[in-house]
C-alpha cells in the first residue's frame, strides 16, 4: 500500500521518561525497535522518524531509516502534521515511538481503513485489563459502532467492561491533520493530556479494534516488562 505512510514521532524531553527513544531494550533503542515494527508491517511506502534531536537522528540514521528534523511541537500530532507538510505526504499512519511491541498486522489494518477513509481519523483500541482501571499512564477510549466516543486516563473499576485500552497509533489525511495542527490546544486536551480530545467531536474517529494488548513504555518502570517481552520473542524465533 504504498500511498500509505508512517511517521515516528520522537523527542528527546519526555517529562516522564527523558531521554526515552535512546533507551535501550534489549540493546537496541527503543525507537529504532520501533520503527523495524513498522517495516515488518509491509505496507507503508516511507518509514520516516520525525525528530527535534540530532542524537535521535543519528541513531535512527545508523541503523537504516530516515529522519526528518522538526521544530518543537506540542503534541506528537503537530510534529507528525510539521513533517509531513515538509515530506508532501498525504495518507499519514503516527505511530508514537515508545510502541516496540507494537503488531505489524494491527499497523496493516490501521493504513487500510485510512485507504478507505480519508476523510476521518483512525486509532485503535485493544482489551482494557480490569485492574489498570484506574492507572493514568493506561489511555482508555470509549467506543459505540465503530466511532470513538471518548477518551479518558481514569475510569471507575466498575465502568470498565465500557472501555477499551486506546494504543498510541493514529491515522489521517492531509486535509484531516493539517485541520487538527491549525487549531489552538483546548482545555480538555490540556487536562487530560490527551491530543486526540483536539479533534473528538469536530471529525469521526475510527477504531480499528485489536485482539492484541498494547504494551508500551510510558515511564521507566515499563521497561522492565517490555524487555522480557522482547526476550521471549527472540527466543521464540530462535525456536522455529
Amino acid at each position: 500500500m504504498t500511498d500509505v505512510h508512517c511517521i515516528v514521532p520522537a523527542r528527546i524531553g519526555s517529562s516522564r521518561f527523558p531521554g526515552k527513544p535512546l533507551f535501550k531494550l534489549c540493546g537496541k533503542e527503543m525507537i529504532v525497535r520501533t520503527l523495524e515494527r513498522a517495516l515488518l508491517a509491509d505496507c507503508f511506502g516511507r518509514i520516516v522518524c520525525a525528530t527535534d534531536s540530532e542524537q535521535i537522528a543519528e541513531v535512527v540514521s545508523n541503523a537504516g531509516f530516515d529522519f526528518v528534523m522538526t521544530g518543537p511541537a506540542a503534541t506528537g500530532s503537530d510534529r507528525v502534521a510539521e513533517a509531513a507538510r515538509m515530506l508532501g505526504l498525504d495518507l499519514v499512519v503516527n505511530l508514537q515511538g515508545d510502541e516496540p511491541l507494537v503488531e505489524p498486522s494491527v499497523l496493516a489494518d490501521v493504513a487500510q481503513e485510512l485507504a478507505l477513509h480519508p476523510d476521518c481519523w483512525v486509532t485503535v483500541a485493544c482489551p482494557l485489563n480490569p485492574a489498570e482501571s484506574t492507572l493514568e499512564t493506561v489511555v482508555k477510549v470509549r467506543v459505540e459502532g465503530n466511532l470513538a466516543v471518548d477518551f479518558t486516563r481514569n475510569v471507575a473499576p466498575a465502568d470498565a467492561p465500557r472501555w477499551f485500552q486506546h494504543q498510541g497509533i493514529y491515522a489521517y489525511s492531509r486535509v484531516s491533520r493539517d485541520e487538527f495542527a491549525s487549531l489552538p490546544q483546548n482545555a480538555v486536551e490540556k487536562e487530560r493530556s490527551l491530543e486526540q480530545m483536539r479533534i473528538l467531536g469536530r471529525r469521526p474517529i475510527r477504531i480499528v479494534q485489536s485482539p492484541y494488548p498494547s504494551v508500551s513504555v510510558d515511564v521507566p518502570s515499563d521497561a522492565g516488562t517490555v524487555e522480557a517481552l522482547i526476550e521471549k520473542e527472540m527466543m521464540n524465533r530462535g525456536s522455529r
